[in-house]
């Protein structure tokens, strides 16, 4: 039986194909060709394109495969067979590397080479991934590197932030993943998913950029997940302007999601000043993401919204009455060669003068479209269903002694 189970395997990977599309993406498989399309066979699953979109096929095993004919000449319970092939699948650059290392674990949990080469650290006794490692020393991963949120703000501001230290080659091969995940053909779309996992995760940050602004609302939809799972700061501010612009309410929703995982106080601020935005669209999805956000100062710039005050003013008059014209004289001296003088204009005024200050007073800052968003936000944030009584609200913040925002502090 292992005879046989070899012989396929290697009988599989020896008619194993490359096709490279217009687009530049390289998908591995059984290729032919036939009446101008072009099938690609991998995993049991069949794909079709259009031969004037393919570039060029090539004829040959596969990575991918090579590796698959190797695996299956490993016992069940083989831990040293697997992490030599896992290191040659590192070193070759395939995906199927970390599902590699992860059969390791699977076989031998004790395994130390394997959970490092899967970026496990040991923390006070108990093994858990480096994300998890460097979040609870205080660091954050930005650019694939990891810093001081501090140290990441200023390279992020400055526009000095450096992409994650990854191969040309990567890089080059990320792109084309991106490019195909925004293409017309769903085929391509499809095959490019399942080449996500050959390229590092640092790669693929910058590149996933484009894919977010993708028609297709599915594949918007994958870039918001799979930044968001990365974690670089990088991303953070597409993901921002995501989950308030994007057409999909699937999209908003997942890119809230996201941008809460990141668990860094400052996102705050770039919805708590689109929540006074002129466009009511923007102030109820900035509304809806302070309210996913559950910061308690949300509260108060959502007062501040529906509640806007006005402050003292310095003392003013105000006359109320009626005034009146009338020649009062006529000045001759400066026309004496004239037939009449020139004449002398005055004024009288019938009423009374009014001295007054203006000591305060509140108005609403919304439109009824608007009100649902707020209340609901409101709702959200303090626990509290009053409606859409926002006095109520006001009332209850005042009570808890809730925090305030000050949005003067410049945040991004």
């Amino acid at each position: 039986m292992r005879i046989t189970l070899v012989l396929f395997f290697f009988a599989l990977a020896a008619a194993a194909d490359s096709v490279v599309l217009k687009s530049g993406l390289r998908i591995d498989g059984a290729v032919r060709e036939r009446d101008g399309k072009v099938f690609v066979t991998l995993d049991g699953k069949e794909r079709v394109f259009d031969r004037s979109r393919v570039r060029a096929i090539y004829r040959g095993r596969t990575v991918r495969e090579e590796f698959r004919a190797r695996a299956a000449q490993l016992a069940a319970h083989d831990a040293a067979g697997w992490y030599r092939l896992a290191l040659w699948a590192k070193e070759k650059s395939a995906g199927q590397a970390p599902r590699a290392f992860e059969r390791v674990l699977e076989i031998d949990p004790g395994h130390l080479a394997a959970r490092r080469e899967l970026g496990f650290e040991r923390v006070d006794g108990e093994w858990v991934s480096r994300e998890e490692a460097m979040a609870s020393k205080g660091f954050v991963l930005a650019g694939g590197r990891w810093l001081l949120p501090e140290e990441a703000d200023k390279l992020m501001r400055q526009g000095l932030m450096e992409p994650a230290r990854v191969t040309k080659e990567h890089r080059k091969r990320a792109r084309e993943i991106a490019a195909a995940l925004c293409d017309d053909d769903p085929e391509v779309r499809t095959a490019a998913k399942s080449l996500l996992d050959e390229v590092p995760a640092g790669a693929l940050v910058r590149p996933m950029r484009r894919v977010l602004y993708a028609p297709d609302e599915s594949t918007r939809l994958l870039a918001v997940r799979m930044l968001g799972r990365q974690g670089d700061r990088v991303a953070l501010p597409w993901l921002i302007q995501g989950s308030m612009y994007d057409a999909s309410p699937r999209v908003r929703a997942a890119a809230r999601r996201a941008v809460k995982g990141f668990k860094d106080a400052d996102v705050f601020y770039p919805y708590a000043r689109a929540l006074f935005s002129q466009y009511a669209a923007v102030s109820i999805q900035a509304a809806n993401a302070l309210a996913h956000l559950g910061d308690p100062r949300g509260v108060d710039v959502v007062l501040r919204k529906v509640h806007i005050g006005i402050n003292a003013s310095s003392r003013v008059n105000i006359f109320v009455g009626t005034q009146s014209s009338y020649i009062q004289d006529f000045d001759v001296e400066i026309a004496q060669a004239a037939a009449i003088g020139d004449p002398i204009v005055a004024t009288i005024r019938d009423g009374v003068i009014l001295d007054f200050k203006i000591l305060g007073g509140y108005g609403y800052g919304w439109i009824v479209e608007q009100r649902a968003a707020y209340a609901g936000a409101l709702a959200s944030l303090t626990g509290k269903d009053f409606g859409e009584d926002f006095k109520a609200y006001a009332r209850y913040a005042k009570e808890q002694d809730l925090p305030k925002a000050d949005l003067s502090v410049r945040k991004s």
